[in-house]
């Protein structure tokens, strides 16, 4: 369509034609008419007069035109001359137009630029289509991975949903099963609680004092399977009757977390202390009292957690504190710090500026700050067999805290210096565990008791042994010698005297620069396993396994000494009176301590708790329930303010006290 127009176009726009010679009119003359038959054909006509010769003056066209034989060849004059590029050749004249070449007119060459542009951008574009294309198909490929990964994060996400519930399921499961568990094991307990009121007591006739040789196996509270129950008593460690002993708990197997049941079976807990002596075959030991009439008793304290009411009672997720509704609330608790062991702690003793508690469990002694409760050190002789058990029994405090004492069951008392955390001094000749430790105010001097019936005084200096306390005592009972192993040793607050606590029930009092004997306090009925003196000097405690702790006055022994002729007997007795009797604990006491300000007395029982006591009055302020098995050990800071705990259950606390505003 598009060349047929440009046809019509040129053909319209064509030059006119020349005239013939001899027509004046300009129209082109008539086509010749067809010869009549019979007559000469127009090639042997004669040329007429005038006529152009064939090929003179004719366009070169024409020329070809006329030797071609054409009718019309010679008779168009030459096309004027094109000034643009020659027209696009056409598909030929139209039928009766013969031999007609037009110039090309403006319009055309317009049109053909247009074209060109047309063509142009039509190629521009199919560029960009192609692009296009290749793009969408990158997309396609990308959105394909991004589903296929869409897929595979959906599919994650089933497999966690459906774990998620199985997991769910296990876990519901399980604290179901515990759930029961701990539901049997608090009947289990209420259970040996209810026989054990009705009792009195594991092992023990009714009326009948605490059973000679029977020390609870650590580990067991108050009527749990370890209070002198299956394994029976630990005995005295000797040759005969080491494989007798229970033995020590691996590290790592932890006791239950509810009740006082006891560690599994395949473990045992190591006693904190010797056994309990057998006691004399008399009625009771004498007292020490200078009149025959009995001393005052303290008031009993029972309070039960389960009964006592709200007011009297102040609790945390895992304690109690009862105070005592007959006397009036004048010292507060908390809890501050709980310290997690990995096997029991046997002792706990603050630093004399009291920022640091150290604690002794088996074969480490671990010092702890006792504002943040964060871990500082943790001390063990790498010297010492380490596959063996030696649990930590005493530790000790230097009076300027640079020294540290350590008293274990191997026998040997190591002293390390803190700064280092390196033993400095190692001290041996003990023929038994070493179950106390005290440094004397001074520091010259640490005095270590044992088993093996003695207690020997160290030169901290030098290292020697400057001489050996002996109890040479023998008292026979029903079932044998009574054994006299040192239990505890503390110094009195002026070095001078030395305290010695034995299993034989009897407390000594020794001079602590010569060593003579100068007192023996009586009145206990079974084994003395802790004695402490009042920083104000005026008495001292002690806690024993008769479930009493007792006060006994020391102002009243120093003025006895001085009067006594020089040539008397001493270490006879009598010269300390006993001021009173603290009853309320209802097991063996196994800790005793003093306030720095002399006004409380703290005890730790086999029965998991803890009491405070006023000196003045005798009485339990509160009784505390913070542990889960027997409270072994019990320590109040120099300074004040704090007081720790160790225990069975493999861990040791930190509680605040202070005094309340309206007290």
């Amino acid at each position: 369509m598009a060349s047929r127009a440009v046809y019509e176009h040129r053909s319209l726009a064509a030059a006119p034609l020349t005239n013939p010679p001899g027509s004046a009119s300009g129209v082109p003359a008539p086509p010749p008419q067809p010869p009549a038959p019979g007559s000469a054909t127009p090639s042997a006509a004669t040329p007429q007069q005038g006529a152009p010769q064939q090929g003179q003056g004719m366009h070169p066209a024409a020329m070809a035109g006329a030797a071609a034989g054409h009718p019309m060849n010679g008779l168009l004059h030459p096309p004027p001359p094109s000034s643009g590029p020659p027209p696009p050749p056409s598909a030929g004249p139209p039928p009766g137009v013969v031999g007609l070449v037009a110039p090309p007119h403006p319009s055309a060459q317009r049109l053909n630029d247009l074209l060109e542009f047309v063509k142009a951008e039509f190629e521009q574009v199919a560029g960009e289509g192609s692009v296009l294309r290749v793009q969408r198909e990158e997309y396609e490929a990308m959105i394909h991975a991004h589903a296929s990964e869409l897929n595979a994060m959906r599919t994650m996400v089933y497999d966690l949903e459906r774990k998620y519930h199985d997991d769910k399921r296990v876990l519901q499961e399980e604290n179901s099963r515990l759930q029961e568990e701990n539901s049997h094991l608090r009947q289990q307990l209420d259970t040996s609680r209810s026989s054990i009121s009705s009792q009195p007591g594991p092992g023990r006739a009714a009326g009948a004092r605490p059973a000679s040789g029977g020390f609870p196996v650590l580990g067991a509270g108050a009527g749990g399977e370890g209070a002198n129950g299956a394994g029976g008593a630990g005995e005295h460690p000797s040759a005969s009757a080491a494989s007798q002993r229970p033995a020590i708990p691996q590290t790592g197997s932890r006791p239950p977390s509810t009740g006082p049941v006891a560690p599994p079976s395949s473990t045992h807990q190591p006693s904190p202390l010797p056994p309990s002596a057998p006691t004399a075959s008399s009625p009771s030991a004498p007292s020490t009292t200078a009149k025959d009439e009995k001393p005052p008793v303290g008031e009993v304290t029972s309070f039960d957690p389960g009964t006592a009411p709200k007011e009297l009672k102040k609790e945390g997720p895992d304690w109690v504190t009862m105070f005592n509704p007959n006397v009036k609330r004048a010292l507060d608790v908390g809890l501050v710090h709980t310290l997690v062991h990995d096997s029991v702690v046997c002792c706990v003793r603050f630093s004399p500026d009291g920022k640091i508690l150290a604690t002794g469990s088996n074969r480490n002694t671990t010092l702890y700050d006792t504002k943040t409760g964060a871990r500082i050190a943790q001390l063990c002789d790498e010297s010492a067999n380490q596959k063996a058990d030696n649990y930590i029994r005493s530790v000790s405090f230097s009076p300027d805290g640079k020294l540290m004492a350590t008293g274990s069951e191997d026998r040997i008392v190591r002293v390390w210096n803190l700064a280092h955390k390196r033993i400095s001094q190692v001290f041996s000749g003990h023929a038994s565990e070493i179950y106390s430790l005290a440094f004397s105010p001074d520091g010259r001097r640490l005095v270590s008791g044992s088993g093996d019936k003695t207690a020997r005084m160290w030169d901290v200096d030098s290292g020697s042994c400057a001489f050996t306390l002996t109890i040479h005592d023998i008292t026979i009972a029903e079932n044998g010698p009574v054994d006299a192993g040192v239990t505890s040793v503390a110094f009195s607050p002026d070095g001078k005297y030395l305290a010695a606590g034995s299993l034989d029930t009897v407390v000594r009092i020794w001079d602590a620069e010569t060593g003579q004997l100068l007192d023996k306090l009586k009145g206990h009925e079974d084994s003395v396993y802790s004695v402490a003196f009042s920083p104000d000097s005026k008495f001292l405690v002690s806690g024993s396994l008769d479930k009493t702790l007792k006060m006994f006055d020391i102002n009243a022994f120093k003025t006895a000494l001085a009067a006594a002729p020089k040539d008397a007997p001493v270490g006879e007795g009598g010269k300390a009176t006993l001021l009173t009797t603290l009853q309320g604990h209802k097991d063996y006491v196994l800790s005793v301590d003093v306030s720095p300000d002399s006004a409380w007395i703290l005890s730790g029982s086999k029965d998991r708790a803890i009491q405070m006591w006023s000196s003045t009055t005798a009485k339990s302020q509160w009784v505390l329930q913070g542990h889960k098995n027997s409270v072994i050990s019990v320590a109040i800071s120099p300074v004040g303010g704090l007081f720790a705990t160790a225990s069975g259950d493999w861990s040791s606390r930190i509680w605040s006290y202070n005094t309340l505003p309206s007290a």
